[in-house]
């Protein structure tokens, strides 16, 4: 059980760790971490999902309740989440960044790693759904609101703009192909896979390292705000993951999966909305930072659990 545990663990805390030592001894900088970020999610990552998702079984792509689950635990934590900052802090920026913070888990720098090292390369699948439901649906509704705050266009207006732009992302578009051959139950030439495949593999790594340098640049400033985001989303998340999956009947591997993914530390990319929004930067960071670091006992309870047959 310890091996089951650590084994996952250890190897992403030891290269998070590199990339925090080169940011604070100066080998790399932020400016590299933006050119490092762009390269996983604009090449790396985008063709291990397109080679992910072709290889996934047709069947497996159309379970809708699945799916479902998954949007209710990611997207109800957002809204959560925002409504607990809006009676708190009475401010619709701040508060919808709160809800970014607590709702978007970082599947894309550690769930890949992790649940690779665990479940080996089928755990793309649950990866790739969270991140759509994430980037075509949470993403969008941010910029909505935070445009709606500052009163400069029209919300539904910022909602297409934003679901135009995130559409164009390769981030989106290639796993999108890659579910399409699926669906026509195309597959790829074994040179064109071991391709991407090649490419793909340097994903784990990379993002790991990467998020390190990330990390090394935050600034920590405790508050009970920050206490309050680390209890939404270490805790409370993965708790209402659970509950969408059991309440719509799925059990299993890729249930356990995505309430796996749920109990990961925020993504990085509320830090970078919160920048440019001018508020909740010390707040966001803060608790990026922090529930990266506790994730490493607390992602180990949720294994723990899992393996005693949650959502079994």
């Amino acid at each position: 059980m310890l091996d089951r545990i650590v084994g996952p663990l250890l190897p992403v805390a030891c290269v998070i760790l590199l990339g925090f030592i080169a940011g604070k001894r100066g080998k790399l900088t932020h400016s590299d971490s933006l050119l490092i970020s762009r390269l996983v999610l604009g090449w790396i990552m985008p063709a291990l999902l397109f080679v992910g998702m072709a290889n996934t079984p047709r069947a497996q792509l159309l379970d809708f309740k699945y799916i479902f689950a998954t949007v209710i635990g990611i997207i109800g934590m957002f809204l959560l989440a925002l409504g607990i900052g809006w009676l708190r802090l009475r401010d619709l920026k701040a508060a919808t960044l709160k809800g970014l913070v607590n709702g978007f888990p970082d599947a894309a720098f550690m769930g890949i790693p992790i649940l690779g090292a665990m479940y080996g390369p089928q755990s793309i699948y649950s990866v790739l759904v969270l991140n759509l439901v994430a980037t075509l649906i949470m993403i969008p509704l941010t910029i909505t609101l935070l445009t709606i705050a500052d009163g400069k266009d029209s919300g539904i207006q910022a909602f297409v703009s934003s679901l135009s732009t995130a559409v164009r992302r390769p981030l989106v578009w290639a796993p999108a192909l890659g579910i399409l051959l699926s669906m026509l139950e195309f597959k790829l030439p074994a040179v064109v896979a071991e391709s991407f495949n090649l490419l793909g593999k340097a994903t784990p790594g990379v993002s790991l390292f990467c998020l390190g340098l990330i990390m090394s640049t935050d600034t920590l400033k405790m508050s009970g705000e920050v206490w309050t985001n680390l209890g939404l989303k270490l805790f409370v998340q993965p708790a209402l993951m659970f509950g969408a999956m059991v309440v719509l009947g799925r059990h299993g591997l890729f249930a356990q999966q995505m309430i796996l993914l749920s109990a990961l530390p925020s993504a990085t990319i509320p830090a970078m909305f919160a920048n440019q929004a001018g508020v909740y930067q010390s707040e966001a960071a803060t608790s990026i930072l922090i529930s990266t670091v506790l994730s490493i006992v607390t992602f180990s309870a949720a294994i723990y659990l899992i393996d005693g047959g949650l959502a079994a």
